[in-house]
């Protein structure tokens, strides 16, 4: 059986934000989701598992059917992100078009939150909920008469009668180790970039699913609270075996990579150990960090971090149940650059309870903290979010329009923002305004472009930053 495994195009991405210099020009990420699901049903089966990132490819939606007829494929999977469902339906009706007897199966987050209004679609045969690389792999065992449909944990499908069937949930993978790596090896690997990187090509890695915290934005449902973790040797294992491809640089995309700080020492000295030539970024939280990580995460080879810093006013920070102090943050960020790391700082404005001198102050502390790299967003209450939960009780949405958009995704769809105090217009003229006061000062634009490394990347900064004065 010939299996291919989809990334959408982003063409018609639903989006309520402008780009910021980061995104813009950030460049490409791997579909991990999507290559952990490739790389076990590789291990596991003797299908012919091939991957198709329109992304990294540069396929249209307008070549999509032509690529899908030259592989011919007998299953086509697709990552279906609620941002990107439209270009996700689309490569569906693409796929039925080039062979209608083909097999399309869509899994990803959107899948997890609406797996019934999925297959309410009619070019969606199956659809596939939370973690999967074990639901997809027995799919396959089921199409081939190995199993039944109703066996198969995590997945949602249509009876003989069309009576939609949905299956209860896969139990989270418990040994991560035993996981086969990421089918990487199916993708141009050396087209994947990033603007702030130091050598490309760059790959994204999980070590860990899973986050404690409780954050009322946030938008991992599928990976849940009870954080799961790779061992150290299997995370350096992972490391050498991409730099067997040629990459030496990682995106480590963990929620939250120092849950556990004897894991991070771990992580460290085992880098360490094998005096692996590589640099990486993280993604952690401020108030879990202190000088000794710090000190270790630098001599491994860590390049930078990225926080979540959110807001300036703790009074805000409360209400999101993010629970900084400010003065650590503070110390945190000029520790990271003490010991020769770069920084990115995430913030949000239009929060609950926010105040236009509100907002303005959290941008005046993202410029305090001076991170070399911002990311601003206006908050967008995601489905099944807790912070979406709470506009429903609160009224401030008359209906569950996410679970509309879901039954009929539409390009002009426009995600709410959480309108108490200031109202749409105004929260992007002062998201514009974040950016450009950020970015557009001499020493920010001088420090940027000192970190360019090759013609390549000088381009793509000053493309990124000639961007910026358009916004």
């Amino acid at each position: 059986m010939k299996v291919l495994m989809i990334n959408p195009p982003s063409e018609h991405m639903i989006t309520t934000n402008i780009p910021s210099v980061v995104d813009e020009e950030r460049g490409f990420n791997p579909p991990l989701g999507l290559l952990y699901v490739a790389g076990y049903a590789k291990a596991k089966t003797n299908h012919q598992i091939m991957v198709m990132d329109c992304q990294v490819e540069e396929i249209t939606q307008e070549e999509v059917e032509g690529r899908i007829k030259e592989f011919a494929p007998d299953v086509v999977g697709i990552q279906a992100l609620t941002f990107t469902i439209i270009d996700a339906r689309m490569v569906a009706q693409a796929a039925k078009r080039a062979n209608p007897a083909c097999k399309v199966v869509m899994g990803g987050p959107h899948v997890h939150i609406f797996a019934r209004e999925t297959l309410a679609m009619p070019e969606v045969d199956f659809a596939i909920k939370g973690e999967g690389e074990l639901a997809f792999t027995q799919l396959l065992s089921a199409l081939e008469g190995q199993m039944t449909y109703d066996k198969v944990f995590g997945l949602a499908y249509r009876d003989a009668n069309g009576q939609i069937k949905d299956n209860p949930p896969a139990p989270p993978v418990e040994d991560l180790d035993g996981l086969p790596y990421p089918a990487r090896e199916l993708t141009p690997v050396h087209k994947y970039y990033s603007l702030i990187a130091k050598r490309n090509p760059i790959t994204t890695m999980f070590t860990s699913r899973g986050c404690p915290y409780r954050c009322l934005f946030c938008d991992r449902p599928t990976m849940g609270r009870r954080f799961r973790s790779h061992s150290a040797t299997a995370v350096v294992n992972e490391m050498e075996a991409c730099l067997k491809l040629g990459i030496h640089e990682f995106f480590i995309y963990d929620d939250t990579f120092n849950v556990n700080r004897k894991r991070v020492f771990e992580i460290c000295e085992e880098i360490k150990k094998r005096k692996l030539d590589i640099a990486f970024d993280i993604r952690a939280r401020a108030d879990r960090m202190d000088e000794e990580m710090l000190a270790e995460l630098a001599s491994a080879g860590c390049d930078r971090i990225h926080y979540g810093v959110e807001s300036g006013n703790e009074e805000v920070l409360a209400t999101l149940l993010k629970d900084l102090d400010l003065n650590h943050v503070r110390k945190m960020f000029a520790a990271t650059r003490k010991h020769g790391m770069k920084t990115l700082a995430y913030f949000m404005i239009g929060n609950p309870g926010e105040t236009r001198e509100m907002a303005l102050k959290t941008i005046e502390f993202a410029k305090e903290l001076d991170p070399d790299f911002v990311h601003f967003s206006v908050l967008t209450p995601f489905p099944a979010t807790a912070i979406y939960y709470k506009a429903l009780e609160e009224g401030r949405f008359d209906e569950d329009y996410w679970a509309e958009f879901a039954k009929n995704p539409t390009e002009d769809f426009k995600p709410r923002l959480w309108e108490e105090h200031m109202k749409r217009d105004e929260l992007i003229d002062l998201l514009k305004y974040a950016y450009k006061s950020f970015y557009l000062r001499p020493k920010i634009v001088m420090k940027n472009m000192t970190f360019t490394h090759t013609p390549l990347d000088f381009y793509r900064k000053a493309k990124a930053g000639l961007r910026m004065f358009r916004i």
